[in-house]
């Protein structure tokens, strides 16, 4: 059944059953991400293209599990995303959070404090553009508490 977005995984760990998800998407989930400390929870990241000095861009493909997500940051040459996959979640600084559902695409101006991630019951994946290359620098900011990502929701 490929439209099934996800498909459950028994992994036999340690003497213990763990569940595991698998989202369908339609590039390769990739490996750990890199940018890890930049992060709360476990995300992944395939490179798709690098930067070149034809096209000025870099794009990824990066894939969040349930809850995670990225620190606060801006762009000095803004982000675009594509969602491929799952339920996410984008927040810009003093707004309200918006639910990504799998073809939105979110146009982030340069310089916006910004999130993005999963959201908390299940996994999620999105097409990370970096136009304006090679002077688009990414500002890390501090992490997403659990009160932001939740809102008062919880």
């Amino acid at each position: 059944m490929k439209r099934i977005l996800s498909i459950l995984l028994i992994t036999f760990i340690g003497g213990n059953l763990a569940m595991a998800e698998v989202l369908e998407q339609p590039f390769a989930q990739g490996e750990k991400n890199p940018y890890g400390a930049y992060f709360t929870g476990q995300t992944y990241l395939k490179r798709l293209c690098e930067y070149d000095e034809v096209y000025n861009s870099s794009i990824g493909n990066v894939t969040f599990e349930p809850k995670s997500r990225t620190n606060w940051h801006k762009h000095s040459g803004g982000q675009i995303l594509l969602v491929t996959a799952g339920e996410g979640r984008y927040q810009e600084r003093g707004k309200e959070i918006q639910i990504l559902k799998k073809g939105d695409v979110i146009k982030i101006a340069p310089d916006v404090e910004h999130w993005h991630g999963a959201g908390p019951n299940g996994m999620f994946a999105h097409i990370s553009i970096e136009p304006n290359l090679p002077n688009n620098k990414p500002v890390w900011l501090e992490p997403v508490s659990d009160e932001e990502y939740y809102g008062d929701k919880k």
